[in-house]
């Protein structure tokens, strides 16, 4: 992760078109400051990764703001990701106490705009919805509790719950005869952004099992991570409780919690890859019936080359 590069700005196709119809509606007045503000919040995330040791970063500017990306973020532990997540919030409303108290005394029109400029976008990035610093946040505390993959799936219900019910909010105010462009558009990012995030997990996955590979050669060890599972669930079961971080050994248990066979993270990965989402018991009937022909296979070439030794005698 000391690799470095520069940090890209990427605009979305969606913002100017954004920024024009707030201008037709006659949306003015605290516009770039909130958006001066919004690029600060994500500076704040780019300057608390970069101290974190993480890179590949990349800035994109959305309709409804900005959001930090970069290449390692998925290696990120959930305690990295958590103080990464939490710096652009605590930084806006930092920044709103500041302005706040100096207010009191200046009594200043800019003053008063920055803070609540800086107080909206910092409580607003706390709602636990993605693609806001609140979902990631509660994900990664989630993590604390349960595996990331658990955690993701639960964070990412409650966020669709979230954009449902901002985009019914939208709607009963244009049926009520009001204009509340913004809302309805962050309602249904943040529902387009969790069912993205929702797919995404499955691939995650797997890339998650292929970086671990690369990380145990380049630091020559990994610890070990060993549970018991059901026989009765499926491969995807399993892999949704394997630990980004560690070696994974399941010991697979039967309806007596009798231990009947042990497999490997690596196996699982395979054999979804060969059989689909079967469950484990079949999967290790699959593999048995495999090593049996395989065993007879090895018999009958055995059988063949005696015969043939036999023969070159006679």
């Amino acid at each position: 992760m000391k690799e470095k590069k520069q940090l890209i700005i990427k605009i979305s196709k969606l913002f100017i078109p954004y920024i024009v119809l707030l201008i037709i509606i006659g949306f003015k007045g605290k516009l770039i400051v909130s958006f001066a503000l919004v690029f600060l919040h994500e500076l704040m995330h780019y300057v608390t990764a970069k101290k974190l040791g993480f890179s590949g970063f990349g800035i994109e500017i959305l309709p409804v703001g900005a959001v930090l990306k970069f290449k390692d973020l998925d290696e990120a532990d959930p305690k990295e990701d958590l103080i990464i997540s939490l710096s652009g919030p605590l930084f806006n409303l930092v920044l709103a106490a500041i302005t706040y108290l100096l207010n009191l005394k200046l009594h200043s029109y800019y003053l008063d705009v920055l803070y609540m400029s800086n107080l909206s976008l910092g409580i607003f990035n706390l709602i636990p919805a993605f693609p806001l610093d609140g979902g990631r946040i509660l994900r990664d505390i989630l993590s604390f509790k349960t595996f990331y993959k658990r955690a993701n799936k639960i964070t990412v219900n409650i966020s669709i719950g979230i954009g449902v019910i901002i985009t019914v909010y939208f709607i009963i105010l244009v049926l009520l005869g009001h204009r509340p462009v913004s809302i309805g558009i962050i309602g249904i990012l943040i529902i387009a952004t969790s069912y993205k995030e929702k797919e995404r997990i499955v691939y995650l996955i797997m890339s998650d099992i292929v970086k671990k590979k690369y990380k145990f050669i380049k630091r020559g060890y990994i610890e070990n991570k060993s549970m018991s599972i059901y026989c009765k669930k499926t491969l995807l079961d399993a892999l949704s409780v394997v630990d980004k971080n560690k070696y994974n050994i399941f010991i697979v248990l039967n309806n007596e919690m009798k231990a009947i066979n042990v497999v490997y993270e690596e196996e699982l990965v395979e054999a979804l890859k060969v059989y689909g989402n079967i469950t484990i018991e079949e999967y290790l009937k699959n593999t048995d019936e495999m090593d049996k022909m395989d065993k007879l296979a090895k018999i009958t070439m055995d059988e063949w080359n005696d015969w043939k030794e036999c023969k070159k005698e006679f």
